[in-house]
């Protein structure tokens, strides 16, 4: 079993280089990330089906493999994914959590847990953190460009 956590900084008011993020910007961009992952990667397919307001059940298909995922929003706070047990496939989880410890410092917690076939010759869990590190940044950087094109509610600071 994989169990991986990484922080990314999204604004550091002691930067004047980065524009800043408003926290509303951060929250839409992150479920645009949960309710359309094929907006972030063009090799997903993605469909969905709405239970309530804050749940809905994903199927993202890529390649050969399909994974049925229960999305739970927690409103400005975090995403929680789970793959749903009644089909044939990996146990996987995934928790995407705002952080904000002062005023104006935004952070996003990805935690992932998930099944992994280990055969020995690769160290398939370091490629997998490789890959999800490297995803998670992708995504931040593109929220960050849909917010300053003014696809949010707000314009960025």
């Amino acid at each position: 079993m994989l169990e991986f956590e990484h922080i990314i900084q999204v604004n550091d008011p002691t930067n004047g280089e980065l524009p800043m993020l408003t926290r509303s910007q951060l929250w839409e961009g992150l479920v645009l990330r949960a309710r359309r992952p094929d907006r972030f990667n063009s090799s997903l397919q993605v469909t969905t089906k709405e239970y309530a307001e804050d749940e809905f059940e994903r199927v993202i298909d890529v390649g050969d493999a399909k994974f049925y995922e229960l999305v739970m929003l927690y409103q400005d706070e975090k995403i929680h994914t789970q793959t749903m047990e009644e089909y044939d496939q990996i146990d996987a989880e995934s928790v995407t959590h705002l952080e904000e410890p002062e005023e104006g410092y935004l952070f996003v917690r990805f935690s992932y847990r998930r099944e992994i076939d280990e055969d020995g010759s690769v160290d398939v869990s370091e490629h997998l953190k490789s890959a999800y590190l490297e995803t998670d940044r992708d995504a931040i950087a593109l929220i960050r460009m849909f917010a300053e094109s003014g696809l949010f509610g707000e314009s960025i600071d």
